[in-house]
């Protein structure tokens, strides 16, 4: 069976007890990155031997026949992203699709979102919300991704990088108007947690936009 794993997005106390019992029996894990997943497993002090194997964006198509080969062995497969919930922004969802059409079972082990997280502390309506992940670099393309979204209904939730972050703000008022509620959330379950209403200096960690 594939089993799609939530991580921690920073505060290791929020792995679940079904991710740890899960990941103490697969015998192959798939991971964005495997350093970072190999400090993971030795901090949740994991005991079992797991094989483990990059699964990114650029090599997940490449990769798919194999892993299905394994399922089809009868392997238990793990998919774990950097941090998070996978293929929210990360690869895994092609995989996924397979193992529909291929009738092979699979399941996901729920856990930390950064999408619903930065939702709740935003402080903004979320009965409703749209989820655009990372935005394109390209200035037209973000804006007519922008504009499209401008007359639908709820919270906008967006990933960016600090470096980027004051410019998509500026972007975000100029196409939403002077009344927009922007919140940016940073280093979220981590200790230096915040949530800002206006850029105040620089701005570093790991940065999710919520705007309305």
């Amino acid at each position: 069976m594939l089993y799609i794993i939530s991580t921690p997005i920073g505060n290791l106390g929020d792995i679940t007890i079904r991710a740890i019992k899960t990941l103490e029996i697969v015998d192959i894990l798939l991971c964005e990155d495997t350093r970072k997943t190999g400090i993971l497993i030795k901090e949740l002090g994991i005991k079992n031997q797991i094989k483990l194997v990059s699964f990114y964006d650029e090599v997940e198509r490449q990769k798919i026949p194999q892993v299905i080969g394994w399922l089809k062995e009868g392997l238990e497969v793990g998919l774990v992203t950097n941090a998070g919930t996978p293929l929210l922004s990360d690869p895994g969802w092609l995989l996924v699709k397979k193992c529909q059409e291929l009738g092979l079972k699979y399941t996901a082990i729920s856990g930390a979102d950064a999408v619903i997280n930065a939702l709740v502390l935003s402080g903004l309506p979320m009965q409703r919300f749209s989820f655009l992940g990372f935005l394109p670099k390209k200035e037209g393309d973000k804006r007519r991704i922008l504009e499209k979204y401008k007359t639908v209904e709820g919270a906008k939730v967006v990933y960016e990088s600090p470096n980027r972050l004051k410019k998509l703000v500026g972007e975000i008022k100029e196409v939403y108007g002077k009344d927009v509620q922007i919140r940016i959330c940073r280093e979220m379950t981590k200790k230096f947690e915040e949530v800002k209403n206006e850029m105040d200096g620089d701005t570093r960690g790991e940065v999710v936009v919520v705007f309305k």
